[in-house]
């Protein structure tokens, strides 16, 4: 009779997987600022016209930037 053999998978902790979240929060940021200025030719983040989505990015990358830094570990 063969032994069963039971593998015990270890999963990151929470703290990790929330730390991945901010960093792909920040980098969905960045490249939805490098994307919308390659198809707008739109690189004045202070410009009238694109305040709205530039607001947008610069709230992604501070929440992103803050949340990895509140959740980094040594």
């Amino acid at each position: 009779m063969a032994k069963d053999s039971c593998s015990v998978v270890r999963l990151p902790s929470s703290k990790t997987v929330i730390f991945y979240a901010y960093a792909f929060l920040m980098s969905l940021g960045i490249l939805l600022y490098v994307v919308w200025g390659i198809a707008y030719n739109a690189w004045n983040i202070f410009a009238a016209e694109n305040i709205g989505i530039y607001a947008l990015v610069i709230v992604m990358v501070v929440f992103g930037l803050t949340g990895m830094l509140l959740y980094y570990e040594d």
